[in-house]
């Protein structure tokens, strides 16, 4: 037979050995008394330990060796063993039939009489036939009772009144807004990406740029005593505005001497018609050598002309701009989606530019280009929401005005942004939204259960039809199919929805 050992310490008392005692399942309850410092237990402790025992359907050991508490137990009829060996080994009898067992096995003479009534106590005679028939009879008919009453099962199915509710309300989303309010405020989150691109387009601007040089002599003047050596790409120019800049095109020595003069070939150091002069008119050099030397022209110099030449324009700038501009947002946009954690909804229209990280023109605009590229990288922010935050405000508008014998249908909540979204960029952003949700008519269970069971089916289906808003009949299966009245017992019913 399984035995429940429990070891005792010093410090256990009646209340701690009898919930120790709660927890066991056994047959037997084994008490370990410690050797050293046992507890103090009383004559009293250990009859309610006992009656503890016999509460549990078990019969309850001691293991010691101390001798007081040896004697105290077996005058209870507590069985009482040395070592726990001994107890799984030796059977359980009280310690009073144990102890006149063993005076007759001292005793060379037994006495029937005295021996028979042990036994008798020991294993009781057989109870009268009629007495057990009507106890076999009491308990089959408590049993059919008990199985009519547990046996009934029901299943009933409910299809609630349904109607769709809906509302339109005003959302204002921010950074700034830091909780969820039912008044429709939101908070928003910033997120930001880098973006990079580059486009090419052809450069439409015109403009008049110099073709050719003007080209012609000069006479070139010593106002020295002594030989001048003039280098070839020494600068002369004009007296008067605007200042026209002509270079010699071959190195000359002027000779010795005060008004020596030698001619000497020039062109126009920048192309274009505005290096065609009149004769007399240059008259300078440029540089150390104007000190000693003097500079004419006798004749006019011509020959310089312009033509129609492409430029990158700031039109074509702006244009190229805007357009790239525009596709790096779209780029954004995309890679803001990509990195929105579940649940995040995105604020398009809160796009912007955070940072302008490189722009760069090649060539540059002003400059003569048939084509040209921009560069751009430019990082991007925009707003986003939690769709949880704005099905709770939504939900609590719509609550609001809910009648208290309504509820919602789970998972059916709706919504979408009406009109235009306002945006003030720094600020909040503010849109319209309109939900719509399915709500049924509240149907608690217990209450279903508890004003049908024990009545007759065609009762509980016009008793359920009256008091329950429902949008069709309801559907109510009794197990066993012969039984024709509901469970008496309202757990054996289960109410669903359909």
């Amino acid at each position: 037979m399984k035995t429940q050992i429990i070891r005792l310490e010093t410090h256990d008392d009646y209340i701690s050995i009898r919930d120790k005692m709660t927890w066991s399942k056994a047959r037997r309850i084994l008490l370990v008394i410690p050797r050293r410092r046992p507890p103090v237990l009383q004559r009293l402790d250990l009859i309610l330990i006992q009656r503890q025992a016999q509460a549990l359907g078990s019969q309850v050991g001691v293991v010691t060796q101390e001798k007081n508490f040896i004697a105290e137990a077996q005058e209870l009829g507590i069985p009482v063993f040395p070592t726990i060996p001994a107890a799984q080994r030796i059977g359980w009898q009280s310690g009073l039939r144990r102890r006149r067992l063993l005076r007759f096995r001292k005793k060379q003479k037994t006495d029937p009489q005295t021996l028979r009534k042990l036994l008798k106590e020991a294993h009781p005679g057989p109870e009268k036939a009629w007495l057990r028939l009507i106890s076999f009879l009491l308990g089959v008919v408590s049993f059919s009772g008990l199985m009519l009453f547990f046996l009934p099962s029901a299943s009933i199915g409910l299809k609630p009144y349904r109607e769709e509710q809906s509302i339109e309300m005003r959302i204002r989303a921010s950074p700034q807004i830091e909780v969820v309010s039912p008044s429709g405020l939101l908070p928003a989150e910033v997120y930001k990406v880098t973006v990079r691109g580059s486009l090419s387009e052809d450069a439409s601007g015109m403009q008049l740029v110099g073709d050719k040089k003007a080209s012609g002599t000069v006479n070139l003047i010593n106002l020295t005593d002594e030989a001048v050596f003039i280098p070839q790409g020494t600068i002369i120019r004009t007296f008067s505005e605007p200042v026209i800049r002509y270079e010699t095109t071959q190195n000359v020595t002027l000779p010795a001497g005060h008004g020596q003069s030698r001619e000497v070939n020039v062109r126009a150091v920048a192309a274009g018609s505005q290096g065609n002069v009149a004769a007399g008119t240059l008259g300078t050099v440029e540089g150390s050598l104007g000190l000693v030397v003097a500079v004419e022209n006798p004749q006019a110099i011509f020959g310089g002309s312009e033509r129609q030449a492409r430029i990158v324009s700031e039109a074509d700038a702006m244009r190229v701009y805007d357009t790239l501009i525009t596709s790096l947002a779209e780029d954004a946009r995309q890679e803001m989606q990509k990195i929105l954690p579940h649940g995040k909804a995105l604020l398009p229209e809160t796009l912007t530019i955070n940072r302008l990280i490189e722009k760069v023109y090649q060539p540059a605009p002003g400059e003569l280009a048939d084509r040209f590229v921009l560069d751009l990288q430019v990082e991007f922010e925009a707003w986003a929401y939690d769709r949880a935050h704005l099905e709770r405000v939504l939900s609590d508008a719509m609550n609001a005005n809910l009648p208290e014998d309504m509820t919602e249908v789970e998972g059916s909540l709706q919504y979408r942004n009406k009109g235009k979204i306002s945006f003030r960029e720094g600020e909040a952003v503010e849109f319209m939204v309109e939900a719509n949700r399915l709500v049924k008519a509240k149907i608690e269970a217990a209450q279903i259960t508890a004003a049908i069971r024990g009545l007759p089916l065609e009762n509980a289906f016009e008793l359920v039809n009256q008091q329950f808003r429902l949008a069709a009949s309801p559907e109510i299966l009794i197990q066993p199919a012969w039984w024709r009245r509901l469970p008496f017992l309202t757990f054996r019913m289960v109410v669903e929805e359909r």
